[in-house]
């Protein structure tokens, strides 16, 4: 069975779990899976790491003409601003978590049923209970580590340990955990990474909805007339770069609509720099750095920055992170 069949067949699980009692079902024709609720047809299209801005920007490809309140987008895990978006696109979601947004109406556009459900943890590990959680923040520490560097799965545990701050007790389980959910293979007393899309996949969105939240320390906004002089400020030792400016620096590509600062020192030492000043409603977000390895320049690495990036939901932002994917993070693949 291939990821998307897997994605498929869990997410349907999930909606069958909140509507027990309902008609639903699988089939397939020549091109597509279908979803049948109530005996009234979806055309499933499965894009595992659905963004707000892949969303608004999807349109129907091979579907016979269906109209986008007959297709049903089905992802891994599907964010609040995902949903949101389909709520006000008027499309249809559904994740393997048990969070989605599915109405039918028919061809006059009378309404036959509205479904939604949102809040359900984002998925990790469903195989086993047992298995270490490494979606969890410890994991999405360390699994940030060994994308930073294809070389770091096979570090000591007690190099692991210094880079990422956890326990060797934790460093252990986490791998043990990507070994039994084949993301790691041993090969005598080798470790490498593998499955690495996949692993990408689930580290980006798990980060933005678990561990992100939390590093949240302040917001911030350019003095009047400094925004456009953005690329001049010199952060203070222990800030760096992140999302959309840290993408701007690397290459160009876009200029930046909100600014990302992660820091390991106080906050309130971005307004030395004579730039900045508070505010909650600002356009500068600054996270706490959860790291202990050293980056070598103002930006945070190109793994974060991709995970940012994807968050946003914007076409350009999402065109940027494809890039940033096929160059920066081309050592991954």
């Amino acid at each position: 069975m291939n990821d998307n069949n897997v994605i498929l067949t869990t997410a349907v699980d999930a909606l069958k779990s909140r509507h027990p009692k309902e008609d639903i079902a699988i089939a397939h024709d020549d091109e597509h899976a279908i979803l049948k609720i109530w005996g009234k047809v979806f055309v499933c299209v499965v894009v595992p790491n659905l963004t707000a801005g892949g969303l608004v920007a999807a349109s129907p490809v091979n579907t016979r003409g269906l109209k986008k309140k007959q297709i049903l987008y089905v992802t891994v895990n599907a964010t609040p601003k995902v949903l949101d978006a389909a709520v006000d696109n008027e499309f249809n979601v559904l994740d393997c978590a048990g969070n989605y947004h599915i109405e039918f109406r028919n061809n006059r556009g009378v309404l036959f049923f509205s479904w939604s459900n949102r809040g359900e943890k984002p998925v990790g590990n469903r195989r086993n209970d047992t298995a270490y959680p490494i979606f969890k923040d410890a994991g999405i520490k360390a699994i940030f580590y060994f994308l930073c560097d294809r070389k770091n799965i096979d570090h000591t545990y007690r190099e692991i340990q210094q880079a990422t701050g956890l326990s060797i007790g934790t460093v252990k389980n986490i791998i043990d955990g990507m070994v039994y959910h084949k993301f790691v293979k041993i090969e005598g007393r080798k470790r490498f990474l593998i499955n690495i899309d996949r692993l990408l996949m689930l580290w980006s969105s798990n980060y933005v909805l678990n561990l992100k939240p939390k590093l949240l320390l302040a917001k911030m906004d350019f003095r009047a007339h400094r925004q456009d002089d953005w690329k001049k400020i010199e952060l203070p030792k222990g800030m760096y770069w992140g999302g959309e400016p840290a993408a701007a620096v690397l290459d160009n590509f876009l200029y930046p609509g909100e600014f990302t600062v992660y820091t390991e020192v106080p906050a309130p030492m971005l307004m030395k720099t004579g730039a900045v000043i508070p505010n909650n409603q600002g356009l500068i977000t600054i996270y706490k750095k959860f790291w202990n390895f050293d980056n070598g320049n103002d930006t945070v690495p190109p793994i974060l920055i991709y995970a940012d990036l994807m968050e946003t939901g914007n076409g350009r932002c999402i065109e940027a992170a494809q890039k940033l994917k096929e160059n920066e993070l081309k050592y991954l693949f």
